[in-house]
Order: C-alpha cells, then sequence, then structure tokens
C-alpha cells in the first residue's frame, strides 16, 4: 500500500497536491479507513474554535492585537491603518496561547497547509469586524506600499476594479514566510478575503473552486505566488471576484 507523509496530505487537502499524487490518495481512499482518519485530523476544528473563541471574548477584556510578530512589525510601519484592536485577530491568538486546542490530533503543526489556517481565521469574521474599519486614502496608499514592498508585488489597484468594498490588508506569516491578507465587504456586506504567500509551484490555468470551513473559495496560483479568494457561502460572489482581482494583479 503507498505510503503518504502528512506533507502529501496537505498539498492534497490544499488542492496543491501533482495530478498523480492526487489520484494516487483519491484511489487509496477508496479502501483505506486509516488514510481518511488521517485527512479528517490534518482538518482544524473550526466549531470548537468558535466556541472557544466566545468563552475567551467573554473572559478576557484586553486581547493582543496581532496574529504574528511578523504583522506586529508591519503595523509599527504603517502606523494605525490595521485597526490593530481587530476582535478576530485578537482572538485567535489568544485562544492558542490559551491553549484551547491543546488535542493531540492538533499537535503536528507543520502539516498543515496554510489555506487550512486563513479558511479557520476567516471563519471568524463577522460582518461587525470590519465595519468599524475607516481609513483615509492615504492610510490605505501607505498601507498597500509597504506590503507591495514586503511581498515584492504591486498591490497598489487592489482597492478598484470591484464592487467589494476594500476595508484593511494586513501583514501575517505563515512557516517564516509573509502572508498578506486584503479584506474586503461584498455587496452584500459578508466579510471576504483575499490572501497571498509565495510560493516555488508553478502557475494554475484556471481559478480552482472549493470549500473550506464552510466557506467558498477560489484558489489559484501566478508568477510565484499562490492566492486563496474566500468568505461566505455564495459561489457566485467568489468565482466573480477572484476573477476581477486576478485581473489587476
Amino acid at each position: 500500500m503507498t505510503q503518504f507523509t502528512d506533507e502529501n496530505l496537505t498539498a492534497f487537502l490544499d488542492g496543491e497536491a501533482t495530478d498523480d499524487l492526487a489520484y494516487q490518495i483519491e484511489r487509496a481512499l477508496e479502501v483505506d479507513a486509516v488514510l481518511k482518519t488521517r485527512l479528517e485530523d490534518l482538518s482544524l476544528p473550526v466549531d470548537e474554535l468558535k466556541k472557544a473563541m466566545q468563552q475567551v471574548r467573554d473572559q478576557a477584556p484586553d486581547l493582543p492585537s496581532v496574529l504574528t510578530e511578523d504583522a506586529t512589525v508591519s503595523n509599527r510601519r504603517s502606523g494605525n491603518w490595521a485597526y490593530a484592536g481587530s476582535l478576530a485577530a485578537s482572538v485567535l491568538i489568544s485562544l492558542i496561547i490559551g491553549g484551547l486546542f491543546a488535542r493531540t490530533y492538533l499537535a503536528p503543526d507543520e502539516a498543515r497547509g496554510w489555506k487550512s489556517y486563513v479558511a479557520a481565521y476567516q471563519s471568524l469574521y463577522v460582518g461587525q469586524t470590519l465595519d468599524t474599519i475607516e481609513l483615509t486614502p492615504e492610510q490605505i496608499q501607505k498601507n498597500l506600499d509597504n506590503l507591495s514592498v514586503e511581498m515584492g508585488i504591486d498591490l497598489a489597484k487592489m482597492t478598484s476594479g470591484s464592487e467589494l468594498i476594500f476595508k484593511r490588508a494586513q501583514l501575517l506569516g505563515f512557516k517564516g514566510k509573509p502572508l498578506v491578507q486584503l479584506a474586503y465587504l461584498s455587496p452584500e456586506g459578508q466579510p471576504v478575503a483575499l490572501c497571498i504567500i509565495r510560493t516555488d509551484k508553478g502557475d494554475t490555468e484556471a481559478i480552482g473552486m472549493d470549500e473550506l470551513e464552510g466557506m467558498a473559495a477560489a484558489s489559484w496560483r501566478k508568477d510565484g505566488y499562490a492566492y486563496l479568494f474566500i468568505g461566505g457561502q455564495d459561489e457566485a460572489v467568489i468565482r466573480e471576484g477572484a476573477a476581477r482581482l486576478k485581473a489587476l494583479l
């Protein structure tokens, strides 16, 4: 029987496995119950995360304001543009610090892909998370200029050419690599986000659609970067938004 590493399975879950590897895993899943369990163990327990989030929000009056050290550095450079008190980011880091996810199947952090973490983080967002963020055009421009330098990609146009309402951009991190989140509200007021990270994988010919943590998601790779546009359950909004954002890059 073919043996798959956690990295193989993570790539499969993230839709970044090669065609040959994906085919092998799909065939194996038809007959291998242990493999199915391993895949389930590599998924984040978002329902429990949300319950724990409520506990922390009720108990902790003064929460930290960043997700990673990278985000802290970015905030110092860019001033107050990123709405440092973001509840979603604060709650997530508080949960991790508090050890509320200390389950055995969550131990191998290095095995999970970046899309899984982005999806878990995005699932904490509600419309009110972004409603209170009001940035001036100057703040937005400085924000995007700083992140463009950090990522090596021009993000200046990412506030235009779409029905999406741009709210903020922030620098996060995954396994030592910078990860940018551009947060928007859909025309219906649904929080959605475009996340960008460097990759050494080849370009994809088209945008791929998926469902992550109960949310519609679109992903693609181009010129050394991987993109994930995610939020809500309206697949049409995500597909159309992804196409428009891709055209701006």
